[in-house]
């Protein structure tokens, strides 16, 4: 029975997203205000040429510093870098202390057989 709980809360969490989503869909009336964007040219936003940033391998100082929060380079993508690096840390470290616990009981049982 402890079980379902986690597993409820699991199928909810990857659920709900669609849920929402349709829903706000369903309440937003179509827009008739909006222009038609008939031009599909896309300008990139770089500091230099864009023939000279645009490859496989860009040179240096062809980006720009982020301007807000969310970024390429900004502090948010930093946050999360470290928090999955700390993750990363807590699982590892709570795998080696099971392994040494469980080598210690089997070192001990062994020792006790003897």
């Amino acid at each position: 029975m402890p079980r379902i709980a986690p597993i409820t809360c699991a199928v909810l969490l990857t659920l709900a997203p669609f849920g929402l989503s349709a829903a706000h869909a369903a309440d937003t009336p179509p827009d008739s205000t909006v222009a038609e964007v008939t031009d599909s040219t896309y300008v990139y936003d770089l500091v230099n040429e864009p023939s000279e940033c645009i490859n496989s391998n860009p040179r240096p100082d062809c980006g720009k510093k982020p301007q807000s929060s969310g970024d390429r380079g900004g502090w948010m993508q930093y946050t999360v870098f470290l928090v999955m690096i700390a993750g990363v840390g807590v699982v590892s470290s709570v795998l080696i202390r099971n392994v040494i616990r469980r080598d210690r009981a089997i070192a001990e049982k062994m020792s006790q057989n003897e």
